[in-house]
């Protein structure tokens, strides 16, 4: 449910903003819309602190345990995320340098260990060596009173040191230039490097036993910064003050006893269409249990659209099934959402009730379809068998017919329910009866989709349908408060635009029916694995291949799967269903002005300052 707001105004003394926000800071209930233009040094300064300690803090190695140790409780979290960060830099440098000494040490290898500097002191004696790489071919383009030494040989190529008394020394090959420092030299410096790295590695975990230290300032910086937003997005009028923001109609009256007990002006009312209304979501027990997928999605509805968490609950459960397809993979998941709840204690309950209820659907889908793992025997078990519904068997030819037909009739039941969900959010103005006709518009759709796709029948029911909503869309579609007749006269214009509509509407039928094509894929997939497992065998010593590959096989298809319902049963309520009901998703999450710790005002002045310097 989306609560109602209020519209809130506060009018105070400008020597009282510090005193005010900190008594709204403490209340928690007003999100503070901006009447001034917010940008300042010490704003941009602390996102850009925060920012930093934001980085540290979530990039936090997996092997580094952090301890309960008060060794940095006293420290200023930023200073540390700020070493940390250098020394993060700092091995990332010295990681990049020592793969550049050991591949110049790989390149090195085929002239063997010797020192250049050694080559060096023979050219000043009067003898040339150089390197050279050559075929065996070009061996007789060397000059004949040179010393030719084959150091090493790949294949067909050879790696030579030619010497030759004097400096003249030239050779129509490919000359391989003389590197600054041995194989010797080389390693002697990727040790040092090593243990530079070593120490560093070992001073981030050191400095990351401060995180609690970290979490702390990051804290209190975000509240600076929440404060110092605020304050600046008031707006002035002399020494008159004046903030607006929003809150829920039921807490209105805490703000109202504080202002009169601050000495405030303040007033409420209705928030205008004109507002960017926040969007505060209560939701049920039921409802609670789709919020992991929406906080996952990031999306908010907008404040006057409509809350759809209930329903889509049910048509996702239903899209899940039906796109995994396996009672198999439903009982796996089912046994991973226990050994999850069990051992992993980080996850929400709202998280494991909506596992639960997904793999127990997914479960009833494969007992009605017989999937148990691809395995058509498995089905056949008496107590598995009788659960099938033969329409639905999947084995069956006739139940490919049967599952479109099933996708179609659940793909109006999803609009039309939008439809009429919107005509019953605008009742009773005349744009409710335009909603029902869209709703006649989807069944008629659904009945063309059977006859074009599925060669059923044309029933005379979908041109009566079509023409209540030609009727309806004409004479209500947009009806405003200036006249039944001027509505009528723009239903007509506009009627060729609403048209392209319609014919949109049966493109979104048609889309439902991706729920049985990639459920088909699916088992195709896990059909193809499971007859490549019976080809190896299982009664031969190659038993454990045929084991990993239907492991591999059917988790592969798992991980599919779940990448489907990402695209498809996710798609299907956002954009088909929100589409018929409205909805564009265009709203901001109601983000009430609060402080953690008491009086932040009165130290924001100073301490900001503080922080901002370090």
């Amino acid at each position: 449910m989306i609560v109602r707001m209020k519209k809130v105004s506060i009018v105070i003394k400008s020597s009282w903003v510090d005193e005010a926000l900190d008594t709204l800071g403490e209340l928690g209930v007003l999100h503070i819309r901006p009447v001034a233009t917010i940008g300042s040094d010490t704003i941009a300064e602390l996102k850009k602190k925060i920012q930093i300690m934001d980085e540290v803090v979530s990039n936090k190695p997996e092997h580094i345990c952090v301890s309960e140790s008060n060794k940095f409780s006293n420290e200023d979290g930023f200073t540390i995320a700020k070493q940390l960060l250098c020394s993060i830099d700092e091995v990332k440098r010295i990681d990049e340098e020592i793969k550049l000494l050991i591949t110049d040490s790989k390149r090195l290898e085929v002239w063997g260990r010797f020192d250049p500097k050694e080559i060096t002191r023979l050219k000043e004696a009067g003898i040339t060596v150089k390197f050279y790489k050559c075929q065996k071919s070009e061996l007789n383009k060397i000059p004949e009173n040179c010393h030719v030494n084959i150091i090493s040989e790949d294949g067909d190529a050879l790696y030579l040191a030619v010497v030759s008394n004097g400096n003249n020394l030239e050779a129509p090959l490919e000359e391989i230039k003389l590197p600054i420092c041995g194989i010797d030299e080389i390693e002697s410096i990727i040790k040092k490097k090593e243990d530079q790295l070593l120490l560093a590695q070992n001073r981030i975990a050191n400095l990351y036993e401060a995180a609690p230290a970290i979490k702390k300032t990051l804290i209190q910086y975000k509240e600076l910064l929440n404060y110092e937003e605020a304050k600046a997005g008031i707006g002035k009028e002399e020494n008159i003050s004046y903030l607006v923001g929003f809150c829920p109609e039921t807490l209105v009256g805490s703000l109202e006893n504080a202002a009169g007990k601050n000495g405030w002006a303040i007033h409420t009312e209705d928030p205008s269409d004109e507002d960017t209304v926040p969007t505060f979501l209560k939701n049920s027990r039921w409802t609670r249990l789709f919020q992991p997928v929406m906080k996952f999605i990031g999306v908010t509805p907008g404040y006057n659209e409509a809350d759809t968490n209930g329903i889509f609950l049910i048509f996702f459960s239903l899209f899940f099934a039906m796109i995994i397809g396996d009672g198999g993979y439903g009982i796996t998941l089912l046994i991973a959402a226990f050994l999850i709840q069990r051992y992993y204690k980080k996850i929400s309950k709202e998280q494991i009730l909506l596992i639960y209820i997904l793999s127990i659907t997914t479960i009833v889908w494969g007992a009605v379809t017989g999937m148990w793992f691809g395995f058509e025997k498995l089905s056949q078990i008496p107590p598995l068998k009788m659960l099938i519904i033969p329409a639905l068997n999947t084995y069956s030819v006739e139940s490919e017919a049967s599952t479109m037909r099933l996708c179609f009739f659940i793909a109006v039941i999803h609009l039309s329910l939008a439809r009429i969900w919107a005509a019953m959010r605008a009742y009773p103005s005349f744009t409710a009866f335009a909603e029902t006709g869209w709703a006649a518009l989807i069944w008629g759709m659904y009945f063309i989709a059977k006859s074009l796709l599925l060669h059923d029948r044309l029933s005379i029911i979908a041109t009566i349908l079509i023409g209540y909503w030609f009727v309806s869309l004409i004479l209500f579609g947009e009806q405003k408060n200036d006249g039944f007749l001027r509505g009528v006269i723009r239903g007509m214009a506009r009627f060729l635009m609403n048209l392209l509509s319609g014919i949109g509407s049966f493109s979104d039928i048609i889309s439902y029916i991706r729920l049985f094509a990639v459920g088909l894929a699916s088992k195709e997939i896990a059909l193809a694995f499971n007859n490549i497992a019976m080809d190896i065998g299982f009664q031969s010593i190659l038993l454990p291949m045929a084991i990993l590959i239907l492991i591999f096989g059917h988790t592969m298809n798992m991980m599919l799967g779940a990448m489907s319902v990402l695209v498809h049963g996710i798609r299907l309520n956002l954009l088909e269903f929100s589409n018929h009901l409205n909805i564009q998703w265009s709203g901001i999450s109601y983000c009430p002005f609060k402080t953690q710790y008491k009086n932040i005002t009165q130290r924001s002045s100073n301490q900001t300052m503080k922080f901002i310097q370090k």
